[in-house]
């Protein structure tokens, strides 16, 4: 992988590789989370991905995608730890598989500085409403729609609890609220902030000529900018356990535990192996004592975010079994707080992992993504290196992790009669 700043806080990074038929282009706008903005760049990338100036409908602009030999064009937001990132990406195929005399890795570049700085509409009066009005009901829409995912719902109503008034408790997608209230003028202006001061990293991952890219990327004409990002989000331990009991239209109970576990970026392969441990991968003490053992859920699993210091534990289970299920959790944990795993285990564990990882490097998805996060948060690793280091994580190491997970937070939604079979 080569990397180069072509601009201060502008980068380019390139995986040059004849893996694929395709070559794979991510642009990242990053930022400090801020609900001030996080609803105007939500609203901004659902416009980037439908119309330009250029092509100023969604059928001209899947035909300048069709021009480009089929060419997948999409956006999306996300958040890591406080960041908060808007991600525009292009899929070309190679160069051999399209007319002779074409360019397609200059063509797509044109278009990315399309959709990038001459977005549809103007300074005064924001992005064109027409469109702009639907891509806020469609957002909004969709928005509703999480409401029956209860799974989802439940998990967003525990995170809510958990982080209270901070911005952390924002979802990456923005807020009914949030989104009801943005105009277009606002958000074209968010948009026209983000393009000024937002971190940017260009990753291409393909069989293609460095060279080539970093001219491709100078037609962007981006700014210099310093932008300071900060993932890692800090919350003081709660005085105690916060109990929210909420109900719904759910003949399932959805339970969300959190336990407030922090940790330093040296930690995160501890981590990985001790959340494979308690409830990450099928073969977890979760999944495998309380759902296949005792019966007492319909699907349980735990997820740790390293960049919160958030250990979450979510499972499907029927009312009248609540009380057990988090006692039988909580033993769980206790049980790798108390006694070093056994070798056999931490073996099983440690190779899934490493399988999961492995299978992803076929995916140049995946591997744009993976090189986005090395470089934004300072995690430069080559996968030989990830393998060796989770090989290298002692039962010792896991049981010292789990010892300082401490639970913050309890939340049932319940509806309807407990289930009887």
């Amino acid at each position: 992988m080569v990397t180069k700043e072509i601009q201060t806080g502008v980068f380019v990074h390139v995986l040059p590789t004849k893996q694929f038929a395709t070559t794979h282009i991510a642009v990242n706008f990053t930022q400090q989370l801020n609900r001030r903005t996080l609803n105007g760049r939500v609203l901004a990338s659902n416009m980037l991905e439908t119309a330009s100036a250029k092509y100023s409908s969604q059928t001209k602009f899947a035909q300048a995608l069709s021009e480009m030999t089929g060419a997948s064009f999409g956006t999306e937001v996300f958040k890591v730890g406080q960041l908060h990132t808007i991600r525009l990406q292009l899929n070309l195929v190679h160069e051999r598989f399209t007319p002779a005399g074409s360019h397609i890795l200059n063509d797509g570049f044109d278009f990315l500085n399309e959709v990038i700085n001459r977005p549809i509409g103007d300074e005064t009066t924001g992005f064109a409403s027409v469109i702009f009005n639907r891509q806020k009901e469609m957002a909004l829409d969709e928005v509703a729609g999480l409401r029956e995912d209860k799974p989802y719902y439940a998990l967003r109503e525990a995170l809510q609890a958990y982080f209270g008034s901070s911005d952390q408790a924002l979802p990456a997608f923005g807020t009914i609220d949030g989104l009801e209230a943005t105009t277009s003028q606002q958000a074209w202006q968010v948009w026209q902030d983000s393009v000024a001061h937002d971190r940017i990293d260009i990753v291409v991952v393909g069989d293609v000529d460095f060279n080539k890219v970093i001219a491709a990327t100078n037609q962007f004409n981006f700014a210099p900018r310093q932008q300071l990002l900060q993932a890692t989000y800090h919350q003081d331990l709660l005085p105690q356990v916060k109990q929210v009991k909420s109900q719904d239209e759910v003949t399932q109970a959805r339970l969300v535990l959190g336990y407030s576990l922090t940790s330093n970026s040296d930690e995160r392969f501890i981590a990985n192996v001790f959340n494979g441990l308690f409830g990450g991968l099928a073969i977890s003490r979760l999944f495998l004592n309380i759902r296949e053992s005792a019966g007492l859920v319909y699907g349980i699993s735990s997820d740790y975010n390293p960049y919160t210091g958030l250990l979450l534990v979510e499972a499907g289970v029927d009312q009248i079994n609540l009380a057990i299920t988090i006692t039988k959790i909580n033993e769980e944990l206790q049980h790798l707080q108390q006694t070093l795993v056994s070798e056999e285990e931490l073996v099983i564990v440690k190779q899934l992992l490493k399988t999961s990882y492995t299978m992803t490097l076929d995916q140049p998805l995946y591997l744009a993504d993976r090189l986005y996060n090395q470089q934004v948060l300072h995690q430069e690793l080559t996968d030989e290196a990830w393998l060796t280091k989770i090989d290298a994580v002692t039962a010792a190491q896991v049981q010292a992790f789990a010892q300082r997970a401490v639970l913050q937070l309890q939340y049932e939604m319940v509806g309807g009669d407990a289930n009887v079979d």
